[in-house]
């Protein structure tokens, strides 16, 4: 009998999550789609081509990452739910989607996300942040600095930024919205109703009736929407939180950091990696940004490299544990390491999404113990790279040549003398490829474009320079790339709205350039763009394989002085900084030399934009 009671039981149907009805408020990609197409009759397509475009933002040793799009929508759940924002004002309903007068930024060049309105003779902002308190919470909070009273609508909403999603049943209880049978949102306050939609009607069009009595909504065809307002009035902040998991404290809100908190300890955390005093200007703040948003591609466990991207290679997941090593995040490379081994499987072999990371995670290892050295970790993972060996020697992929040096390397490292003879005589010779060409089409690969500059910035650091600041130029303004561009209106058209990978390749690159240490000699200031000329530059504790790098350079009128030290740097070290002076060889770990007379070079790589004041130096202390 209960078989047959199951067999019978009314079945729910299954609809496929979609788009609701094009007379519904949109998301911002479907707006900049009917902006492209110019033909308000034809019905936007089920999933994003035209505007993928997003912003990360995330905990630290945190697999939750949250996608915030250009107008502040929020991707809760992806394919399911996500969270925007309306404005009243007198009695007229605003939608960010829809708005012109939008514009985003970072805190401090942090993951914290504001979306700013200007409206009612002021501004209004949305942030969105991620923190933890006993639990993990996405906080969004938005601040009246308008100079009136304004309504706050927040809106749970059956899409996402790529595209439908499929909500079934919204229930508010006191201050809990709840999507699903999950607790979605906590409020700060009691909201002051609820205005939901039935019947395939969107809410939106509901916002100025009288307020109903209805505490919940159930859509059987899953397109249920409902939206919470509360008044906001000048000066004031409505403070509310997304937990991630399944976390449910009512009590939260008072207990969750300030933005400016999260920002600050973002920086921090930067900071005690290395630190850098450069002149003013775009590629200054995108560097800044880029080297904290490099610590959303760690879970704490792995690397996830491009969130919300189909895997393009095994490498890419390599060159993001090479950048956050070069910048200096040496434990979270280390976590990252020690847990690949401990996955490794009998046969040698170490995968990570289905994708076999064996050669990866060892030119990885390799380079991160290069730049820092640690005995410990060396031996630890010396067993990990000996079975990885044989598992690459046993299944040959490309990259496998390089992986395998990187194994020598490391063998020798430890002193694994009599494996590290054998597979030498295994290696067989890298043929360099030619230098990566980027397709000038309609759609440009960002990430190729960034691997481009890396390249170049061994062998023709000029070009390199230019090579960034065209990356400069597609960046978003939270500092942001897309894995592809269209070359006309700047917004991704495939894979991740926020690449990680690019920005580890931009970070890459910059690094390069203060600091190379891939020839005998150490290479600091290899190019110096003419917005630089005369001003001071500060770099403090740079990971290489000489030690642990810190330089500065002063002026006296036209003739720059360069300072360097080298942590534990050999005595016969030799130094160059052919961007300040072709002919300077300074030697030893540490140094002080007036360079020659120096002028604005030739080729003039920045446009002239800001101008900086010259930065103290002299100890770095």
């Amino acid at each position: 009998m209960t078989i047959l009671r199951q067999f019978f039981r009314p079945r729910r149907p299954q609809v496929r999550r979609q788009l609701p009805p094009s007379h519904w408020v949109q998301p911002w990609w479907v707006e900049r789609y009917k902006e492209q197409i110019k033909n308000q009759k034809l019905e936007p397509p089920q999933s994003n081509n035209v505007a993928r475009s997003w912003t990360l933002t995330g905990n630290l040793d945190s697999s939750h990452r949250i996608a915030v799009d250009p107008r502040g929508l929020i991707t809760v759940k992806p394919g399911s739910w996500s969270l925007d924002w309306w404005l009243g004002v007198d009695q007229t309903w605003l939608y960010p989607a829809q708005h012109g007068s939008v514009r985003q930024r970072l805190v401090d060049g942090a993951p914290v996300v504001e979306t700013v309105i200007r409206v009612a003779g002021g501004d209004v902002i949305h942030r969105v942040y991620a923190a933890r308190v006993d639990g993990e919470y996405i906080v969004v909070e938005v601040e009246n600095r308008a100079s009136r009273p304004l309504a706050l609508a927040l809106a749970v909403r059956p899409y996402d930024h790529l595209g439908g999603g499929r909500v079934d049943q919204i229930e508010l209880n006191d201050r809990t919205l709840s999507v699903d049978g999950d607790v979605a949102l906590i409020c700060g306050r009691s909201p002051g109703r609820l205005v939901v939609g039935t019947g395939g009607v969107d809410p939106a069009s509901l916002l100025n009736q009288t307020a109903s009595t209805d505490r919940s909504i159930t859509c059987e065809t899953g397109m249920a929407s409902a939206v919470i307002i509360v008044p906001l009035v000048h000066g004031s902040t409505f403070r509310s939180a997304v937990p991630l998991g399944y976390t449910n404290d009512a009590q939260v809100i008072p207990k969750l950091p300030s933005a400016q908190q999260v920002a600050s300890g973002w920086g921090k955390h930067a900071v005690s990696a290395c630190r850098f005093v450069l002149p003013p200007g775009l590629i200054n703040d995108l560097f800044d940004a880029s080297r904290q948003s490099l610590l959303l591609a760690s879970t704490g466990k792995d690397v996830e490299p491009a969130p919300g991207a189909p895997p393009r290679e095994s490498t890419d997941g390599a060159a993001t544990l090479m950048a956050l090593a070069e910048a200096g995040y040496r434990t979270t490379v280390r976590e990252i390491l020690i847990s690949r081994a401990k996955r490794q499987d009998r046969l040698g072999a170490v995968t990570h999404r289905n994708q076999d990371v064996t050669g990866a995670t060892v030119i990885a290892a390799d380079r991160a113990l290069e730049v820092a050295p640690d005995p410990s970790l060396a031996h630890a993972l010396s067993e990990f790279v000996a079975d990885g060996t044989r598992w690459m020697l046993a299944n040959p992929v490309d990259g496998t040549a390089e992986a395998l040096i990187a194994a020598h390397k490391i063998l020798v490292r430890v002193g694994a003398e009599k494996a590290a003879r054998e597979l030498s005589n295994l290696l067989i010779p890298i043929v360099k490829s030619d230098e990566t060409t980027i397709e000038q089409d309609e759609n440009l690969d960002v990430v190729e474009l960034a691997r481009s500059a890396f390249e170049l910035a061994a062998t023709d650091p000029p070009e390199a320079w230019r090579s960034l600041e065209k990356l400069a130029s597609l960046a978003s303004p939270t500092s942001s790339w897309p894995s592809r561009v269209n070359s006309n209106t700047r917004r991704g058209t495939g894979g991740a709205g926020h690449d990680l990978r690019v920005t580890a390749w931009f970070v890459r690159a910059v690094l390069r350039l203060l600091v190379d240490d891939q020839d005998e000699c150490l290479r600091v200031a290899a190019v110096w763009p003419n917005q630089w000329h005369a001003q001071g530059v500060e770099v403090h504790q740079v990971p290489s394989r000489f030690g642990g790098v810190s330089w500065a350079v002063r002026w006296h009128g036209d003739r720059p002085a360069l300072l360097w030290e080298v942590e534990g740097g050999p005595s016969d070290l030799m130094v160059i900084a052919p961007g300040l002076d072709s002919t300077f060889q300074g030697e030893g770990p540490m140094g002080e030399q007036l360079l020659a007379p120096a002028a604005p070079q030739n080729h003039d790589v920045w446009a002239p934009s800001d101008q900086g004041g010259t930065s103290s130096s002299g100890s770095f202390s």
